[in-house]
């Protein structure tokens, strides 16, 4: 079952300029340590820092908190997998966040176009526990009666 969806899009353009701005503060603040480790394998950083901007907020949007309730950007984010695959990921916090709401996997989507980012994410429902069963009692035999005389 889903538990959310959300989208986001945005232009390129504005992550240009907020990176001339700020520059590595920006960036330090934005990605999460693995985040960080695949943008210095990129050849277009600024493409990538957009996505992964968009993508956090398809990711937040869907999780129904926004950058609030205990959810901060760097708690959320997309990891490619070794087939390129963009995955969604969270820090120990987000994570905590993630199992209190009741959200399973989740799954983004993201491609850029004409000067603009698009990111789609959806986010699962976490299976809900089966409840344990419990062993059905035993039927209690009758007594035997010792009223009874055997001939």
């Amino acid at each position: 079952m889903i538990f959310g969806i959300g989208v986001d899009v945005l232009e390129a353009a504005r992550i240009k300029k907020v990176l001339a701005r700020f520059g590595d503060h920006f960036i330090d603040r934005l990605l999460m340590p693995a985040e960080r480790a695949q943008l210095g394998r990129t050849k277009r950083p600024e493409r990538f820092i957009a996505m992964r901007f968009a993508a956090k907020e398809a990711i937040v949007k869907a999780m129904g908190t926004g950058f609030a309730h205990g959810i901060w950007i760097r708690d959320v984010g997309v990891v490619q997998n070794a087939w390129g695959k963009p995955e969604v990921a969270y820090s120990p916090r987000g994570e905590k966040v993630r199992r209190q709401l009741g959200i399973g996997d989740g799954h983004v989507t993201l491609t850029d176009e004409a000067g603009l980012i698009v990111a789609v994410a959806v986010l699962e429902a976490a299976p809900k526990p089966k409840p344990k069963l419990k062993p059905k009692p035993k039927p209690k035999r009758k007594a035997k009666s010792k009223s009874k005389v055997r001939r």
